[in-house]
């Protein structure tokens, strides 16, 4: 029976593309990141610098805070229509998905502290990914290891805290007869950010993104005269995570 010259085209295109040299990783991409700390609701009246208002009601001024960034990793966006099956047929794209996992994930930890002003943008460091579409960051606080970025800051500060195996320690007071709490926690918790459109080319192969962590909301959950112990803190810090804009760390 005579195969149809059409039927075959179409494979044949994208073999011949895969084979030859359509989907050859283009080297020198770069991601630059940080994060840094804000405010993300109006100034309490007659507050101080760390002074919050949760969104019970609660009144209370955080003393400290750290809070342990354990990776990052790039989301892809989905692709669709051709790109889709060029993915699905190219042997480099199937390779790439292998040899680039490290690259697509940023596992050094960082301490974050919540100095006395916010603004200040902390480098994570510079992320080699392959070119591409890039929709979100997943980011995963969880326990500090030995190697840790911080972690002896931490325990060199004016209240010096060991943060070897935490996630987070937050200490404060609530308004309400000015009851003292510090609270630490060995949890994980991850968020994706939304990085608006970020994509990396041979002719922009550069970019950098910087998260900011909403220190106002860390509180949420507690109400007047109620507890810190008994709020998700770790999911807190996590939710508080956003995009913002594209600068240079």
């Amino acid at each position: 029976m005579p195969v149809s010259v059409k039927s075959l085209a179409l494979p044949a295109l994208f073999l011949c593309l895969a084979g030859c040299g359509g989907g050859e990783r283009i080297e020198g991409m770069e991601l630059t990141l940080g994060i840094t700390t804000a405010r993300a609701r109006g100034v309490p009246e007659a507050a101080g610098a760390r002074t919050l208002v949760t969104d019970e009601g609660a009144r209370a001024t955080l003393s400290g805070a750290l809070v342990t960034l354990g990776k990052v990793e790039l989301i892809p966006c989905e692709a669709t229509g051709w790109r889709r099956l060029w993915n699905e047929l190219s042997p480099v794209g199937t390779a790439w998905a292998h040899s680039v996992s490290n690259a697509l994930r940023m596992g050094t930890p960082h301490v974050v502290a919540l100095g006395d002003t916010d603004g200040a943008v902390l480098p994570l460091g510079v992320m080699r990914p392959p070119p591409g579409r890039y929709c979100r960051a997943r980011l995963t606080f969880e326990p500090a290891d030995a190697d840790a970025e911080g972690l002896s800051s931490a325990s060199q500060g004016a209240v010096p805290v060991d943060m070897l195996g935490l996630s987070l320690h937050v200490r404060g007071t609530l308004a309400e007869g000015e009851r003292g709490f510090e609270v630490e926690t060995r949890g994980t918790s991850s968020v994706d950010v939304l990085l608006e459109g970020l994509e990396l080319t041979e002719d922009a192969p550069k970019a950098a993104r910087v998260f900011t962590l909403a220190w106002d909301s860390w509180l949420d959950g507690v109400g007047p005269g109620e507890s810190p112990r008994n709020v998700d803190l770790l999911g807190n810090v996590a939710r508080s995570a956003s995009l913002q804009s594209a600068v240079v760390p």
